[in-house]
């Protein structure tokens, strides 16, 4: 059984730019797909879509405005994964 060295470095700026593009990217997928089983008449509430706009849950203004708040706030929360990762990272843990 051969073992495997993890190497420890912190993130570089382009990590950082990854996991906010990857973050802006997963959260415009769960707010679109939550826009749109807002489309069927089904009893579960929308608070994703309501946490991102004011507008009707099932309005066009409700998806254009959500998506691009959804899409910054994605992209700030991986940001701050990404910096909590570089600390960490060199602190050791």
């Amino acid at each position: 059984m051969a073992l495997v060295g993890i190497e420890r470095r912190p993130a570089s700026k382009s990590q950082l730019l990854h996991f906010s593009v990857v973050g802006s990217i997963v959260f415009g997928i769960i707010f679109f797909a939550c826009w749109m089983l807002a489309l069927v008449p089904i009893g579960a509430t929308h608070a994703f879509i309501a946490l991102f706009t004011t507008a009707e849950t099932t309005s066009q203004a409700a998806l254009v405005n959500g998506l691009c708040w959804s899409l910054i706030f994605g992209a700030w929360a991986g940001f701050l994964i990404a910096a909590v990762h570089k600390i960490m990272a060199r602190v050791g843990l």
